[in-house]
């Protein structure tokens, strides 16, 4: 009889996957949030192993002027280089043995047990994609995509990025310097704020999000205080975070999962992750495969969620990076 009930797991199982389950995992990673919000989720067509990303260099000086007859010059615009970013799978697996099977042989067992499971795969994703979009994709053996440590190091001019070193190429260089106290702490907070998002603005596009861990963002709170007052209208809110801090008008939140004393200044202009099967960016990016019967090693059953793709850049100097924040 629990056999019976399969076809009411799978159909579950995916029709959940398509709606509340990214929302929920969105809900416990503010970052992923702002992407999805930004829309800097965007398709990728799952063939080869990199994910090829158009960066601009520079903007070379090609406008011209012209007089009465003078011919138009067709020297072609250069300032892009192709940078390959190697595509990663991360999966969560959703088991449910025989003997649960038959533990729950109603329906509405089996949907307590369904929900269950599913929040389960929740956290697990929720807590993986966070530590995994702050990273330098080292983790597991180098089988995490790219995070932000990966494009934004603390000393800008250190490392490489798809086999070119920042030492020679200034295009792939974000802004970055300490934050650290002169003598009282965050002292340096505020100044150093302003000068990041002057520093990654041109003209009116500036950075659309402040992330950082809970003590800085509680030392940002107490400076704040009876100054900056939390917000519950605006892109805060349409990000999700009503009530949040901002600065300069747009939200300042807190990750559990970044490095102590690190603070991103974000533009989705810039920062997008390409991922398979979605075909826009307001889908749901994943994807669920099974079910699987496990026998005869093992008396369960086993649906695969996946997420693949890359997380890239495209325009390094309109993210910015503090380290170091005291």
């Amino acid at each position: 009889m629990a056999l019976n009930l399969l076809p009411l797991y799978n159909s579950t199982f995916k029709k959940y996957l398509r709606g509340g389950f990214v929302d929920n995992v969105s809900q416990r990673v503010p970052l992923f949030n702002w992407m999805r919000k930004s829309k800097c989720l965007k398709p990728w067509d799952g063939s080869g192993k990199y994910v090829v990303e158009e960066v601009m260099t520079d903007l070379p000086n090609t406008m011209q002027a012209l007089a009465a007859y003078e011919q138009i010059s067709y020297k072609p615009v250069e300032g892009v280089q192709l940078v390959n970013f190697n595509v990663k799978e991360i999966v969560v697996t959703i088991t449910i043995s025989d003997r649960e099977m038959k533990a729950n042989t109603s329906k509405e067992k089996a949907i307590d047990l369904i929900e269950t499971k599913m929040k389960q795969a929740e956290l697990l994703f929720a807590e993986g994609l966070e530590e995994m979009l702050f990273s330098d994709g080292t983790a597991q053996g180098g089988k995490v995509m790219l995070g932000l440590a990966a494009f934004l190091p603390d000393d800008n001019t250190s490392g490489s990025l798809g086999g070119f070193p920042r030492s020679s190429n200034v295009w792939l260089r974000c802004p970055s310097s300490s934050g650290a106290k002169t003598t009282v702490g965050f002292d340096n907070l505020m100044a150093k704020l302003r000068n990041l998002k002057n520093t990654c603005s041109r003209g009116s596009i500036k950075p659309t999000i402040y992330i950082t861990d809970q003590t800085v963002y509680e030392g940002y709170e107490t400076l704040s205080y009876g100054k900056l007052a939390p917000t519950t209208k605006g892109e805060a809110k349409d990000l999700g975070f009503d009530g949040d801090l901002t600065f300069a008008g747009k939200p300042f939140v807190f990750a559990d999962l970044i490095t102590a004393g690190d603070l991103f200044a974000l533009n989705p202009e810039s920062l997008k992750f390409r991922v398979e099967g979605l075909k826009k960016s307001s889908d749901s990016p994943f994807q669920i495969d099974g079910p699987y019967d496990l026998k005869p090693h093992q008396k369960a059953t086993v649906w695969i969620l996946t997420l693949a793709g890359a997380v890239t850049a495209n325009y390094f100097r309109q993210m910015g990076k503090l380290h170091s924040i005291t």
